[in-house]
């Protein structure tokens, strides 16, 4: 017996059917499971449904896809079913988006960034660029596509032009963090924006991405009350607000 966590909660899987506990009564063919079904996967061991639900293709005969969720990963009813771990349960390639080294954006994710940029929250914006309905499965992997080099360069340059209609430039960026550091009369303001200024040096070619990161409207959209907030990082304002 194995256990994994998701969401906090722990989650078994049972490698023998001598293992199974006398009130699980496993559906012996996986595709006709309902959420909260125990199944027998394709390796022999069985595990629950989490999650049922489909995704749609953007083309071919077939596109609906439907798919079945695990504490060990996401599965198509196309494919067999086993219970290795995957690096990322709630992709169908069981990839997390640090694997995935693309520079150039897809159609989605291009979408994705303008609608973003728009004003949408990252998981609505998943949810109307990205062929899914599924709001939690949108939630995790709006959180991780932000965090790809990819689309940061992406917001980065949807984010050029009103920096530069505001006159705001990486050096006036630094040059606020700096004047914190310097004139703050907290430690922990002071520090603040020492690790700050620390963080985006060792950065180098990455500063960029950073430095949008640290104006606070990232990924948030553009309203006016964040626009007038672009000037230094929110959690240095909050430092010295206390």
């Amino acid at each position: 017996m194995r256990h994994y966590h998701v969401n906090r909660q722990p989650h078994c899987v049972y490698d023998d059917a001598d293992e199974l506990p006398s009130d699980i009564h496993p559906v012996s063919d996986w595709r006709e499971s309902e959420e909260g079904d125990w199944v027998k996967a394709d390796d022999g061991c069985y595990i629950q449904v989490l999650k049922k639900g489909n995704l749609v293709k953007p083309k071919g005969k077939k596109r609906i896809v439907h798919y079945y969720r695990t504490c060990t990963g996401t599965y198509p009813v196309s494919a067999p079913m086993d219970t290795s771990r995957r690096e990322n349960i709630y992709t169908i390639s069981g990839l997390n988006s640090k694997t995935d080294t693309r520079e150039k954006l897809n159609k989605y994710e291009m979408l994705f960034v303008e609608y973003v940029a728009a004003g949408l929250k990252p998981v609505e914006a998943y949810i109307k660029a990205f062929p899914t309905n599924d709001p939690h499965y949108a939630n995790f992997r709006s959180t991780e596509l932000i965090k790809c080099t990819r689309i940061r360069k992406a917001m980065k340059k949807e984010l050029e032009p009103v920096l530069e209609k505001l006159g705001i430039t990486d050096e006036t960026v630094l040059e606020g963090i700096k004047a914190v550091a310097d004139e703050s009369e907290k430690d922990d303001t002071k520090l603040k924006a020492l690790f700050k200024l620390s963080d985006i040096l060792d950065l180098e070619d990455k500063s960029a991405a950073k430095l949008t990161q640290l104006t606070g409207i990232q990924f948030q959209g553009f309203s006016e009350e964040q626009l007038e907030e672009v000037e230094r990082p929110k959690e240095i304002e909050n430092g010295q607000a206390e």
